[in-house]
C-alpha cells in the first residue's frame, strides 16, 4: 500500500508503507445463548460421533437435534434437565470419572474447564434452546423507539441507535460533504466523482438533493458494471477453463454483459435467479433467459486429451450445486459430498438429492446471430440418468437411488409435477418461506456498503458460522428486499439513505477497546478498493478510461516476462480505447491471471467468492509505480491537462485524485516536491527525460521547457497515483 503524501515526498516517491491493524476481542453478552455459545461447542466437540451423520452416529444419539439433548437416554435418564445440572445426564457425563466422561481421552475432543462451565451456567439459566437463527422463519420486528429522533433518516437508524444506546455508545458525525459524495461514487459505480461533481453535489441546496444524486447514480449505466462485478465473483467467471489444458472461452463475456444488463434494469432478485438456475426450462424461454443458465458453465473445465470425461462430469455437477448452495443459501452445502454436514441439518443423502437436479444437463453453446458469436448454457438432455449418493462422495461407488429434492429443514418443497426439475429447485430458493437467500443476500449487500456483513461470514450463515450483530436488523432488511419486489436498487437506496450509512470513518479514541471492529455501527468503515477499482481509478481521474459497456474481453499491456510464458505468447495487447477499458472487461485466463489484479486480491475463480481479501503488501506499491497502465495515466495526466503557467495546477491536480482540498501542509509539500524535480530535470538532456518518462512519454510542444515541465508534472501524477487516499473509500 502507497504511503501517505509526506512520505511519499520525503522518499521522492519510492517508499513503501506496511499497515497494522488491531482486532478486538468478540463482543459477548453476559447471559450464555445457546446459537451463539452452546450449539458451536456441541458441534466442535461432539457431532462427529451424535450429530448428523449417521454413518458414524453412536447410541443412536443426535445432540445436533432437540429431542436428543433434552429426550429420555438409553440409560433412561433425562439428557438435559433445564435448570438442574446435577440431573442432566449429559451434563454429568462431562464432570464423570475417567472411564465414563465424554467425550472419550482418545477422541482427543476433551472439554475445558471453562467450556464445561459455560454448559453448566446455560442449564442453571434455564437451558434455552432454539434452532439455529438462520434457519428459524423472519422475523422483521419493527424498530424499537429510539431517543435522538433528530438522527434518524429512515428505519435501518432505529435499529442501529437502539443497540448502540444499550451499550452507552454515540453515533459519529456525519462525513463532510466531500467524503460523502466520494464514498457514494465508489459505493454504487465504482469511480470516484470528477472535481466538478463534488463541487455540484457540496453546492447543492435542494432539500432532496442527496436522494436525486443517489438516484442518479443508481440510474447510471456504470451502476450494472460495478454491481455485476461483484456478482461475477460469486458465479467464479473466468475467461478460460482452467486445470491444465485453460483454454481459452472467447464468447464467455455473453454471461457478463446479461448480468449487467439485468443489474442496470434492476431485474427483480426472484426473476435474476430463476433465469439463472433454469432459465431454459421457463415457458418460451428467450435466448437472454438461456444466456444466464451460464452461470452453470462458469465453473473449470478439465478439457485435456486423455483426461476422464465422467468424472469432469461429476466434479462439474457438484461444483454447480455447491455454487448455488454458496451463493444464495450462504452454506457450505459442498462439505456434505462426502460425508452428511457436521456442523449443519444437511445429509449426505440430501446433497445428492439437490446433485440429481443437475444430473441431466448439458453443455449447450448457442448461436446469438451475430457472426459467429455463440452463448454458453446449459439444457435438459434427452435421455434421463438416475442419481445415487455417491459413497464417500465416489462416483464409482453408487449408493441408494435418490430423486431430485431440496432440504426440508429450511421450509417446505413442493414442485410442479411429480417430476421435480431445476425450475422447482429455482423457485423453492426464492420462495417467501424460504429464510435463507433474503437474508443471504442483504448480508452481502450491506457488507459491500459498510466493510462487513451484518453476519461476518458472508459466505456461512450456518451453524459453523457467526452470528449476526443485528439480527432484527437483518431480517428486516430481508424482509424489506421481498416486499419490494425483490428490487436490489430500492435495497441500495434504502441502505444509502440512513443516517448510519452518512456517518464519518474516522477512527475514535472511545471505541477501540470497545468496538474496535466496529461491529456495532458506530461508524462508518474505511477501506482500499478492489482491485479493479484500483486501476478504474488511475484511468478516470488520467482521462484515459473508454466508458463502452459490454463486449469481449481486452488485453491491457504486460510485461514482455509475462507473455513469453507459454500460456500468453497469444497475448496481443488491445489496441485504442479498448486497452482502456474498466477493470472487468481484463480478460481473465485462469492459469495465469492478469498480474495486476492479482496483486489487489481478486479471486482466483475457481471457486464462488463472497468476500475478496484486503492484503497489504510493498507489491501494491510497486505496481502503482511501475504497472504500464499507471504509469500511461501519469503520462497522459501531464501531457493533456489543461496547461497554466501559474502554480494553481497543483491543487487542482489533487482535487481531481482525491475529490478534496490539500490541507496548506500538503500543498506545501507538493510544491517542494515540484521545484525541486524541475531544478533537477534543468539539467538532462531531453534523452535522459524520456528514459525517466517513457519511450511514449508525449509532447504538447517541441520546446524543451514544455518538455521538462510536462516530465515534472508527470512525477507529481506518479506521486498522487500512489497516494494510500486515492485508492481508499472513506
Amino acid at each position: 500500500m502507497p504511503y501517505p503524501l509526506n512520505h511519499w515526498l520525503a522518499t521522492v516517491g519510492f517508499g513503501l508503507a506496511f499497515c497494522i491493524l488491531a482486532s478486538g476481542n468478540r463482543l459477548r453478552a453476559e447471559e450464555v445463548d445457546f446459537v451463539r455459545d452452546i450449539r458451536p461447542l456441541l458441534a466442535q466437540k461432539c457431532f462427529t460421533c451424535h450429530g448428523p451423520d449417521e454413518g458414524t452416529r453412536e447410541s443412536g444419539l443426535r445432540l445436533d437435534l432437540a429431542d436428543g439433548l433434552f429426550g429420555e437416554l438409553e440409560s433412561g435418564a433425562q439428557g438435559i434437565v433445564p435448570s438442574d445440572p446435577q440431573q442432566s445426564e449429559l451434563y454429568q457425563r462431562l464432570v464423570a470419572d475417567e472411564d465414563l466422561r465424554m467425550p472419550p481421552l482418545d477422541s482427543g475432543q476433551r472439554l475445558t474447564s471453562d467450556q464445561i462451565g459455560l454448559i453448566r451456567r446455560w442449564i442453571e439459566q434455564g437451558a434455552s434452546y432454539r434452532s439455529h437463527w438462520s434457519f428459524e422463519p423472519l422475523d422483521p420486528t419493527p424498530p424499537a423507539e429510539v431517543e435522538a429522533e433528530d438522527w434518524v433518516e429512515n428505519q435501518v437508524d432505529r435499529f442501529v441507535l437502539a443497540k448502540l444506546a444499550r451499550e452507552g455508545i454515540a453515533v459519529s458525525p456525519a462525513a463532510p460533504p466531500q467524503t460523502l459524495v466520494r464514498r457514494l461514487y465508489f459505493d454504487l459505480i465504482g469511480l470516484p466523482p470528477t472535481a466538478e461533481q463534488v463541487d455540484a453535489f457540496v453546492a447543492d441546496r435542494d432539500p432532496n438533493a442527496y436522494e436525486q444524486w443517489v438516484d442518479r447514480l443508481l440510474a447510471s449505466p456504470a451502476f450494472g458494471e460495478h454491481w455485476a462485478r461483484r456478482w461475477l465473483d460469486l458465479a467464479r467467471y473466468a475467461d478460460s477453463d482452467g486445470d491444465l489444458g485453460d483454454k481459452l472461452r472467447p464468447n464467455a463475456f455473453g454471461y457478463r454483459d446479461w448480468v449487467i444488463q439485468a443489474i442496470n434494469a434492476d431485474m427483480p432478485f426472484d426473476q435474476f435467479t430463476i433465469e439463472q438456475i433454469a432459465g431454459d426450462l421457463l415457458p418460451q424461454a428467450t435466448l437472454a433467459q438461456k444466456t444466464a443458465t451460464g452461470f452453470h458453465r462458469n465453473g473449470l473445465k478439465n478439457t485435456e486429451a486423455g483426461s476422464d470425461q465422467e468424472l469432469d462430469r461429476v466434479v462439474r455437477t457438484v461444483d454447480r450445486i455447491s455454487t448455488v448452495g454458496s451463493v444464495w443459501l450462504g452454506l457450505t452445502v459442498g462439505c456434505a459430498e462426502c460425508h452428511s454436514h457436521k456442523f449443519d441439518p444437511l445429509s449426505h443423502r440430501q446433497f445428492f438429492q439437490m446433485y440429481a437436479f443437475f444430473d441431466n444437463v448439458e453443455d449447450v453453446d448457442l448461436k446469438t446471430g451475430h457472426g459467429k458469436v455463440t452463448v454458453a448454457t446449459i439444457a435438459e438432455t434427452k435421455q434421463r440418468r438416475e442419481t445415487f449418493v455417491h459413497l464417500r462422495g465416489d462416483f464409482r461407488q453408487p449408493g441408494e437411488k435418490v430423486r431430485p429434492a431440496a432440504p426440508e429443514f429450511l421450509h417446505a418443497f413442493e414442485p410442479r409435477s411429480g417430476k421435480p426439475d431445476r425450475l422447482d429447485f429455482a423457485y423453492w430458493l426464492v420462495d417467501g418461506d424460504n429464510p435463507l437467500t433474503a437474508r443471504t443476500t442483504v448480508n452481502r449487500y450491506w457488507m459491500h456498503l459498510f466493510g462487513r456483513g451484518l453476519v461476518d461470514t458472508v459466505d456461512n450463515l450456518g451453524v459453523s458460522g457467526e452470528a449476526p450483530t443485528h439480527p432484527r436488523l437483518l431480517d428486516w432488511l430481508a424482509q424489506e428486499l421481498m416486499r419490494q419486489g425483490w428490487s436490489r436498487k430500492r435495497l441500495i437506496k434504502l441502505i444509502v439513505m440512513s443516517a448510519t450509512y452518512r456517518q464519518s470513518s474516522q477512527p475514535r479514541a472511545d471505541l477501540v477497546d470497545r468496538d474496535p471492529q466496529n461491529r456495532l455501527l458506530a461508524r462508518q468503515a474505511r477501506f482500499r478498493l478492489d482491485a479493479e477499482g484500483v486501476r478504474d481509478v488511475a484511468l478516470r481521474t488520467s482521462g484515459l478510461l473508454d466508458h463502452r459497456i459490454g463486449g469481449p474481453s481486452v488485453r491491457p499491456a504486460l510485461s514482455a516476462d509475462i507473455t513469453a510464458y507459454s500460456r500468453n505468447r497469444d497475448w496481443v495487447v488491445s489496441e485504442g480505447g479498448d486497452r482502456y477499458r474498466r477493470g472487468m472487461y481484463i480478460l481473465y485466463r485462469r492459469a495465469t491471471p492478469y498480474p495486476m489484479l492479482q496483486i489487489f486480491d481478486a479471486p482466483d475463480t475457481t471457486a464462488s467468492c463472497a468476500r475478496r481479501d484486503r492484503s497489504n503488501s510493498p507489491l501494491q506499491a510497486l505496481t502503482l509505480l511501475n504497472d504500464p497502465v499507471f504509469v500511461e495515466c501519469a503520462q497522459h495526466a501531464a501531457c493533456y491537462s489543461d496547461w497554466q503557467t501559474d502554480v494553481d495546477w497543483i491543487p487542482q491536480a489533487f482535487r481531481r485524485f482525491l475529490s478534496r482540498d490539500p490541507s496548506a501542509a500538503e500543498l506545501a509539500r507538493l510544491r517542494v516536491f515540484y521545484d525541486h524535480q524541475r531544478q533537477t530535470l534543468a539539467e538532462f538532456t531531453e534523452a535522459q527525460v524520456r528514459a525517466l518518462c517513457g519511450e511514449s512519454f508525449a509532447v504538447a510542444s517541441a520546446d524543451q521547457h514544455d518538455l521538462r515541465e510536462q516530465a515534472a508534472r508527470y512525477l507529481i501524477y506518479r506521486c498522487l497515483l500512489n497516494l494510500d487516499e486515492t485508492i481508499t473509500r472513506e
